[in-house]
């Protein structure tokens, strides 16, 4: 148990030593920094941003008709989108919302999509807690399973261009 809890702390300082640093950082109130990043970086790279402040740029593709609380952003010269959800800002957008060009900030989420998997594989049994994505996906890993993750922003505000 002992041995088990130090590798999972030396994974997560390894991964905070990795991840300063990461993006410009502009203060904002509260002096949680703001991250400015394109699309892909974030996708890319989901667990380096999860839980920041990021910043982007990009042209709404899609709001959603259903029930208006999230759209997708693509980055401009690729395919590559991210979907934001809205939050205090449902209804601000619609589907002639499509085409704006945006730029945004918020907080991106990270999520294992099938986590269940690994409750499935004897999880509950010891005393590991996944109280993160990181954790969640060590726990996967170590019982050689891939954890599928899920990446949004959750909106904090944003400017149309």
């Amino acid at each position: 148990m002992t041995e088990k809890l130090t590798g999972i702390l030396a994974v997560i300082l390894l991964f905070a030593a990795c991840t300063s640093g990461t993006g410009d950082k502009a203060q904002t109130p509260g002096d949680n920094p703001e991250v400015e990043a394109r699309i892909s970086d974030l996708l890319s790279d989901p667990l380096d941003y999860d839980t920041k402040t990021v910043k982007i740029e990009g042209v709404i593709s899609h709001v959603c008709r259903h029930s208006g609380d999230k759209m997708r952003v693509m980055e401009e010269g690729s395919d590559l989108s991210i979907q934001v959800m809205l939050g205090d800002f449902t209804g601000q957008f619609d589907t002639e919302s499509e085409g704006m060009r945006v730029s945004l900030s918020g907080t991106l989420v990270t999520e294992v999509t099938n986590i269940d998997d690994l409750h499935e594989h004897g999880h509950d049994d010891d005393d590991h807690d996944c109280s993160s994505t990181l954790a969640a996906i060590e726990a996967m890993k170590a019982r050689g399973l891939d954890a599928n993750i899920r990446t949004y922003i959750a909106l904090a505000g944003y400017e149309t261009k």
